[in-house]
């Protein structure tokens, strides 16, 4: 599919995630009624109002309401590019490679990516957003085909909600969520600064790997500052840890962020932003099939919020996004080569929600009510005649809901939440005959989540325990439903009577804030805890046999399907030395045969150990990483090999504005394929970085 010199000139002008400097835990606060603290700059500490020191991230809580992900009544980690362990994230997913519960699947042969969580995948089950606005795009076939993500040097935070606990923030993320936020000007300018440049430049050994990028930050007014950004990362063949090529590899990526922000007056602000994503690089479908390929992923995303401390009654933000993702695919060699197929994804969306807090004799409540919706649009072509568009079919899905929210704190001992949502779903398209193919769906779900910190004053003081159970609910994505027509050995058959999947999640976990614990300005946070979901009507592929037609391939509602396990992560920063250590088990059947699912990730270990040296002019540390062979897995299915990894990094500042940067991945060069991936991963790869900031 052409596009005009202008719309390529757009993408290039139009994402560094992180994980704390201990990996993977950056905590989350916020009482039910309280206003949110201050949020600290990037990977520095803060001084609160009441001089306290922070080193919590604030983001949005699964609540809706801001806050640090520590006191947060369940699975929630913030990730931040600017740690020492993620400052040389190749892709944003590199930049979750701690958070415990969260796999990622890819293929060597294909830059997209699809992000697992607690055993569930495909189809929205884990929500995906950038700057609010859903990543819904998804090409069936051979391989891993997801999403296309932004590069970390754009990307100023992520957030990662584990299990079907967020549901006030849309439909369907019944395995979990994964918010990434695009950079702000304030990741850039220091206090009292106009303006600000960053720049970087790196080399990697492995793939001949080559990295630039160029932010800037200017503020027009005290009220109005804008951002722009551009980065260009490129490799050749990777190669594992054998030596041998990894097929598939090579690509070359650009990316731009164009973004405004107004505080219109002390309580309203307005950002408006875009993102342009353009990969170029080749997928090998199978041994026959090849196809070089072309994605242009754009995200325009608009928000206005209104934050009056002295407002009880009005607490509000109201959004809007379009998401377009346009890959065009040429055959490379058969009887087609030269010819096209094309796979274009548009998903736009809202969401508005406002809460109101007040008190009820010795209740404080912050109730939220809010609305959302997101329709995608799938159109799919194939000018040769093949099975890329029957197997990622054409169709419209429109998916909408809203909720009501009460969360309630009694001293400061007690937090209850309580909420309710409505979900509705319908979608149409054709099936291979021309026949309309339509269905519809709504439910609504509960949610509740207690907290009880029981021993402040005494030695555990600091310690919270919780429960909650939530609902979940997803409707069922257009291949599911719309996917009909030939296939060689074949033949797809829609249903449009698919059930959506609903999720009922238990979980009990604890959360552990201590400051000043060994020494004065220390930190340690920690979280724990033990999860039981359980999916109904599970929606699965299936092969069957119907005389006259042979052999068949359809999605149905096979089977409710169990997954629970257990996660940890913790992290401790004294300043001159940090620690980071996380853990996560889950186990997954199909409760209809007892066989075990195939989309549970192995068990996995990452521990995190650096230190500061020079007044924190020099940074050195290492991660290991250690995964268990997945045995447990279904029939036909292969399993995988146990193996441990290190990777080691350090970063020098030469003068404030300039600084080095040394990381060095799989330092033993282990030959290892994880167990979701079809390829081989990257044997030793040492990456150099130069960054160097102007500002004023």
């Amino acid at each position: 599919m052409s596009r005009t010199p202008i719309l390529r000139l757009t993408l290039l002008v139009s994402t560094a995630l992180t994980l704390p400097a201990s990996g993977a835990l950056a905590q989350e606060a916020g009482g039910a009624a309280a206003k949110p603290a201050v949020e600290c700059p990037a990977g520095q500490p803060c001084r609160q109002d009441d001089g306290t020191i922070t080193l919590d991230t604030i983001t949005l809580s699964v609540d809706r309401t801001e806050g640090a992900p520590i006191e947060a009544l369940g699975g929630v980690s913030v990730v931040r590019p600017d740690q020492p362990a993620t400052a040389s994230a190749r892709r944003a997913t590199d930049l979750l490679a701690a958070v415990p519960g969260v796999a990622v699947a890819t293929d060597g042969s294909d830059q997209s990516t699809l992000l697992n969580i607690r055993g569930l995948q495909d189809s929205g089950r884990v929500a995906v957003t950038v700057d609010g606005a859903r990543q819904n795009f998804s090409q069936n076939g051979h391989g891993t085909t997801g999403v296309f993500l932004p590069d970390p040097y754009l990307i100023g935070k992520a957030t990662v909600v584990r299990g079907p606990i967020a549901n006030v923030y849309g439909s369907g993320a019944i395995g979990g969520v994964v918010s990434f936020d695009s950079l702000s000007a304030a990741d850039l300018l220091g206090e009292g600064q106009t303006w600000a440049i960053e720049s970087r430049a790196s080399y990697e050994t492995n793939g001949d790997g080559r990295r630039t990028g160029l932010r800037g930050a200017y503020r027009l007014s005290d009220q109005f500052t804008v951002l722009g950004a551009l980065s260009y990362k490129g490799s050749a063949t990777l190669k594992d840890g054998e030596g041998e090529p990894i097929t598939g590899s090579p690509h070359d990526d650009f990316d731009g962020l164009l973004k405004a922000e107004m505080q219109i007056n002390d309580f309203n602000k307005v950002t408006a932003s875009y993102l342009g994503n353009h990969v170029d690089y080749t997928r090998s479908a199978s041994a026959t099939s090849a196809y070089d390929s072309t994605v242009y992923n754009q995200v325009a995303a608009a928000k206005w919020s209104y934050d009056n401390p002295d407002d009880k009654w009005f607490d509000f933000d109201v959004s809007g996004y379009w998401t377009g993702t346009d890959k065009t695919e040429e055959y490379v060699f058969g009887t087609n080569a030269g010819r096209e197929r094309s796979f274009d994804v548009g998903t736009f969306g809202f969401d508005a929600a406002n809460t109101t807090r007040f008190d009820t004799g010795p209740i404080a409540h912050a109730v939220t009510v809010g609305a959302d919706l997101f329709s995608d649009d799938v159109d799919t072509r194939d000018v040769a005649g093949g099975t890329g568009a029957v197997s990622t079919p054409s169709g419209k899905r429109t998916v909408y809901g809203a909720f009501v929210q009460d969360e309630m704190a009694f001293s400061d001992w007690l937090k209850l939440t309580g909420a309710l949502r409505f979900d509705g779903y319908d979608f149409d398209g054709d099936d291979a005959d021309g026949n309309a193919v339509k269905g519809d769906g709504t439910r609504l779900s509960p949610k509740l989540a207690v907290g009880v910190t029981p021993f402040e004053g005494t030695a555990a003081r600091g310690l919270e325990l919780y429960g909650s159970y939530a609902e979940g609910y997803r409707a069922p994505s257009i291949t599911e439903t719309l996917v009909s027509g030939p296939h060689p050995g074949f033949v797809f058959l829609p249903n449009p009577d698919l059930k959506p999947e609903t999720a009922h999640n238990f979980e009990v976990g604890v959360n552990f804030r201590r400051d000043d614990l060994f020494t004065a300005g220390d930190a340690l946070r920690l979280k724990a805890g033990w999860f039981h979901n359980s999916v109904d009507d599970f929606i699965d592929g299936r092969v069957g046999f119907v005389p006259g037609t042979g052999l068949t391939y359809q999605y149905q509602n096979v089977s409710s399907a169990t997954l629970q396990g257990v996660e940890l992560e913790a992290s401790y920063d004294m300043g001159r030395a940090f620690a980071g250590l996380t853990y996560a088990h889950t186990d997954g059947e199909d409760d209809d045969t007892g066989e075990a699912l195939g989309s549970v990730p192995a068990d996995k270990v990452v521990g995190t150990l650096g230190f500061r040296f020079l007044d924190d002019a020099l940074t050195v540390g290492g991660q290991w990483e250690w995964v268990a062979g997945q045995k447990d897995v279904p029939s036909g299915t292969s399993p995988s090999k146990a193996y441990n990894l290190v990777n080691l990094f350090a970063s020098y500042e030469l003068t404030e504005n300039l600084s080095l940067g040394l990381d060095v991945k799989n330092v033993f060069d282990v030959q290892y394929t994880e167990y979701l991936n079809d390829d081989p991963s990257p044997g030793l790869s040492v990456m150099f970085t130069l960054d160097a900031r102007l500002g004023g």
